[in-house]
Parts: C-alpha cells; sequence; structure tokens
C-alpha cells in the first residue's frame, strides 16, 4: 500500500532530509575546528553536478586516537574476560581481542559525526543518504573520506494565488439517478430459474465451456454463467454468441471460432484460432426487486422520493469531490510548470526507473509478455520528461507548504492509517506496523501535506463558470 504520494519518489522526508552547517563561499568551504564540538579538522565543499556535492572531511589523528582510547576504557570498564573479574581485564589484551570492532565502530561514529556537524547550518538541504568514498582510515595519519550526496534544488517560488482555473461541475440529471436506481435494483437482483429454451437477450445460460487449438484441449470448464448478449468469453470475443445462445434448447452444442486473446494464461497460444465448443446446461433470469417498503428499508429509506433524493445528494458530492480533485491537480500543473530549476541526476533516473516498472506492470495486466513490455517501454521518451515534471511539482508544492506552514498532525496521519485499513479489512496495529516498519510514515506524511497544499491552491484560486 502505497499511497499516492501513489507511488511517487519522495524527494524530501523526515527520514532521509539532513541538516547541514558548512557555509560556502566561492563553491568550495574550508572549515577548521576552533571549539571542541567539531570533529572536522578541514572540511572542503564543491559542486559534483546539478543539485549535487561533494564533501571532503579530514580528521585529525589525535582525534581518531582520543575517540579510540575512550571506548577502549569504557569497554575495560564493563567487559569481563575469563580468569579476570569484571573491570579487571588488561587493556592490551581488550584492544587485541576487541580492536577490529571498536576501530569500525568509531570509524563510522565520526563519519556520521563529522558529516552531521557540517550539514547542521548549512544554507543548502540535503536529500537522501550521502554515499562514501575514498575513506582512508588511520590513528597515524589523518583521517580523510569523501561524502557525495543531492541537495535540494533552489528556486524562485512562482505566484501561487490567484491562479484561475474553469469549473466543469457535471449537473446530476434525473436520468443520471434514473441509471444510478437501476444500478442498486440489479445489485440487489436475483438469478430465478428459466425453462431452457425460453432465454433471451439479458438473461444467462449455464454451459459446459471447451477450447481446442491446434487439435488438443487448452481450456475446459463446467456450469459456466454467460450473460446472453455478451460475445465475449472474459477477453475473448465470440462474433454472434448472444444470438446462438438465445432460444438454445438443453444440452444443444454451439461450436465457434475464436482468436485466442494474449492475456490467456498459456503465452504459446496467444493468437492461435481456437475452436469454442460450448454446451447449453440450464437458463436462468435475473428478477429485480419490487420497489416496496421490504426494499426500501434494507436500503434504509422511507419512500422511493427518498431513495431518489439520497442518491442524487451523493452523486451531486461525488461530482463536487471529482471537480475539486480536477482543478487541484490542473492548479499544481499551472504553478509548478512554469518553474525552471535544475534536479538531481540521480533522483531523476530513480523516478524514471519507477515510472518504467509502472509501465511494464501495466502492459503485463493487459496481456503483454514481460520481453515485449520492456522493450516497448525502453523506446517511450516521453517517460523521462514525466518524470521531471513530477519531481519539480513535488519541489514547488514542497516549498509552497513551507511558505504557507502546512503540516500534518500525527492524527491525521493515524486517522489516514485507520482509512487504509478499513479499505483493505486489515487490523489499524498491522498496517500501522507494515508502514513503520517499511519506512512509509514520512511519505504518507508528505504525500498528505502535498494534498493539503493542493487544496490551499483550489481554495485560494478564481474559478470561472462556477
Amino acid at each position: 500500500m502505497n499511497e499516492d504520494t501513489n507511488g511517487v519518489e519522495n524527494p524530501e522526508t523526515e527520514d532521509t532530509a539532513m541538516n547541514t552547517s558548512a557555509t560556502e563561499d566561492t563553491g568550495v568551504d574550508n572549515a577548521t575546528s576552533e571549539s571542541q564540538d567539531f570533529i572536522s579538522s578541514n572540511v572542503e565543499v564543491a559542486d559534483e553536478g546539478p543539485c549535487r556535492k561533494r564533501m571532503s572531511i579530514t580528521i585529525a589523528p589525535e582525534t581518531v586516537t582520543a575517540e579510540l582510547e575512550t571506548q577502549f576504557k569504557q569497554l575495560k570498564s564493563n567487559v569481563m574476560l575469563p580468569g579476570f573479574r569484571k573491570g579487571k581485564a588488561p587493556l592490551k589484551m581488550i584492544k587485541a581481542k576487541f580492536g577490529k570492532d571498536i576501530e569500525q565502530d568509531v570509524r563510522e561514529d565520526l563519519i556520521n559525526r563529522s558529516v552531521s556537524e557540517q550539514m547542521e547550518n548549512a544554507d543548502y538541504t540535503p536529500i537522501g543518504f550521502p554515499e562514501f568514498e575514498n575513506i582512508e582510515f588511520s590513528t597515524e595519519n589523518p583521517f580523510t573520506f569523501e561524502a557525495v550526496f543531492d541537495v535540494q534544488p533552489t528556486f524562485d517560488l512562482p505566484e501561487y494565488k490567484g491562479v484561475e482555473v474553469d469549473s466543469q461541475l457535471k449537473t446530476v440529471e434525473d436520468s443520471d439517478v434514473d441509471a444510478e436506481i437501476e444500478r442498486i435494483s440489479e445489485q440487489a437482483s436475483t438469478l430465478e430459474p428459466l425453462e431452457v429454451g425460453s432465454q433471451a437477450e439479458g438473461d444467462f445460460v449455464v454451459v459446459n465451456l471447451d477450447l481446442t487449438a491446434d487439435g488438443e484441449s487448452i481450456f475446459s470448464r463446467d456450469e459456466v454463467m454467460m450473460k446472453i448478449g455478451d460475445d465475449f468469453i472474459d477477453s475473448m470475443e465470440i462474433p454472434g454468441l448472444g444470438k446462438d445462445l438465445a432460444g438454445a434448447a438443453a444440452d444443444a452444442v454451439i461450436e465457434k471460432s475464436a482468436t485466442v486473446p494474449d492475456d490467456f494464461p498459456q503465452e504459446e497460444h496467444h493468437g492461435k484460432t481456437a475452436d469454442v465448443k460450448l454446451t447449453v446446461k440450464d437458463a436462468k433470469k435475473l428478477v429485480a426487486p419490487e420497489m416496496n417498503e421490504e426494499f426500501f428499508g434494507r436500503l434504509g429509506v422511507e419512500s422511493e422520493e427518498d431513495l431518489r433524493n439520497k442518491v442524487r445528494e451523493g452523486m451531486e458530492g461525488r461530482y463536487e469531490a471529482e471537480e475539486n480533485t480536477r482543478q487541484e491537480d490542473l492548479l499544481a500543473e499551472k504553478v509548478a510548470d512554469t518553474v525552471e530549476m535544475e534536479l538531481p541526476e540521480s533522483m531523476l533516473e530513480r523516478r524514471k526507473e519507477s515510472l518504467v516498472r509502472n509501465k511494464v506492470m501495466e502492459l503485463m495486466r493487459e496481456g503483454t509478455s514481460e520481453e515485449d513490455a520492456t522493450a516497448e517501454v525502453e523506446k517511450d521518451e516521453e517517460l523521462a520528461n514525466q518524470a521531471r515534471l513530477e519531481l519539480v511539482r513535488i519541489f514547488v508544492l514542497d516549498q509552497i507548504a513551507e511558505e504557507e506552514k502546512v503540516f500534518v498532525t500525527e492524527d491525521e496521519v493515524v486517522q489516514r492509517l485507520q482509512a487504509i485499513a478499513a479499505t483493505y479489512q486489515q487490523p489499524l496495529e498491522a498496517v500501522m506496523e507494515q508502514y513503520r516498519n517499511n519506512g512509509m510514515i514520512p511519505e504518507l506524511r508528505n504525500g498528505m501535506k502535498r494534498e493539503k497544499v493542493k487544496q490551499l491552491l483550489r481554495k485560494k484560486a478564481k474559478v470561472s463558470g462556477s
């Protein structure tokens, strides 16, 4: 379950955003420690590419040695080795036994602390976690390493208040209400026995089905329910099938030819001409409920007029919600698509890869093989542009949220998780655990924050035609 952020990569989350404290003058920062709070003895920050920086850090060997000694002394006071009481084992023996582990811990701790220290008050906002390169850990020479990381793009926020948008709110017509009530009635309808041979369009027949290709049966099933008038078996079109089923007698055999569709489970039969054999076994008719007190009571209404009013109110609410969403998406596009900004190349590539995966899966669900789907998607040059547009819109919405002090409370996150749990009929505790374990809470919160920003854009827009 992935909230919509609906699958959109999240460029800034509480888990991944890093604070910085290095200041840059001419593209390179040389910072020398003047306080014991600062671990690094020398820091250089340089541009690595669009929205990407490389931070080179040097830590004095004296700092490394001091950190190691502190860790060894703490370990000595707590460890118990065979033949020695707790805290009495010789330091030399402790270093021999645990030296490699302590060095690894100190190395990682110094890297993390020094990077966080430099990023605490920097004039850029890092995204994600840094990649560490060229690590040279030593107690005799300076400890050096490099951190490479993406940063948020900088751009001027466009005017986002009073943007014009047209209203396309649909009016609920009487015919719309009639169709909805008919749908409700059909859902409450029951199938009742019908004399075989008297079935007509709209009725149902029960058939035994056999599908043969190249002289062998490739699919067979008994008691398949089919609606007369639909010339399809699943996605396989069989011209004239409905006409032949109407009025067919019991045990009548109907034989047709059809092309095996691309979503047929056995790929080797795709596109083949198959012989379709149907043996009629039974017939049924769909009987709609009467519009009486019993039916109205089951629906929780008092009368047909009450039903029509509630149906109309429900449809009006649905149309309004759909129109609000349309306006919000359009406004977000209008505001963001006027902005020019550089984007982190690594983030663009990841977003494009995500779009490619989604498109391949969509084609595979439609029956295309994975190989063909991948080949088709790789030719789609529009995906790279789509990835760029989506990321620009995300960054713009996030900056508007900061400007307008838009935030999402913990209670709102829990309420959204409750709705997700209800949709998937899962316990709230299980859904919350899944989101926490997979690190999805920040992404959910940021998606909700952007929803609020879109709503703000609509409230501040100039809506015409409403």
